[in-house]
């Protein structure tokens, strides 16, 4: 609109904004060729993304946590975690049922097991090997 001669007063009034606002943006455009906005600068980050998620933590742990209390246990290096999850109902089934299939065994007996392995890859085959006096046995189970 300038361009075309006209006054900062009738482009303000056109466009419905002040005077001074467009006598600004046309300066600009005069010295750069174009209107862009400056970069802002803001105010630099006192944490890091790690500490804010970690900060995040310590909040949720304890909701009834007061801010001086957050603040203590963030300056003594206070760890988190997040809770074991608990075995499943049918996983202390099983847990029970070994421990009472080997509840009567003895220490002897159970310094003649030689090589026990349980592996949570599934399709592995278990092998507990067990050596009672001159006999060995091999027990073998597909893990699911």
């Amino acid at each position: 609109m300038n361009h075309e001669g006209e006054s900062s007063w009738n482009v303000a009034k056109d466009v419905g904004c002040s005077q001074s606002a467009v006598s600004k943006v046309w300066t600009k455009y005069k010295q750069h060729g174009k209107v862009l906005k400056g970069k802002h600068t803001s105010r630099s980050r006192k944490t890091s993304k790690r500490q804010d998620k970690k900060f995040k933590a310590i909040c949720l742990e304890n909701r009834k946590c007061t801010a001086k209390q957050m603040g203590r246990n963030w300056r003594n290096g206070i760890k988190y975690r997040k809770a074991k999850q608990k075995p499943s109902p049918k996983q202390n089934k099983t847990r029970l049922q070994w421990a009472k299939e080997k509840q009567l065994w003895t220490v002897d007996y159970w310094m003649k097991v030689v090589f026990s392995d349980e592996s949570a890859a599934f399709g592995q085959v278990m092998m507990v090997e067990l050596s009672v006096g001159a006999v060995s046995m091999i027990f073998m189970k597909m893990t699911a």
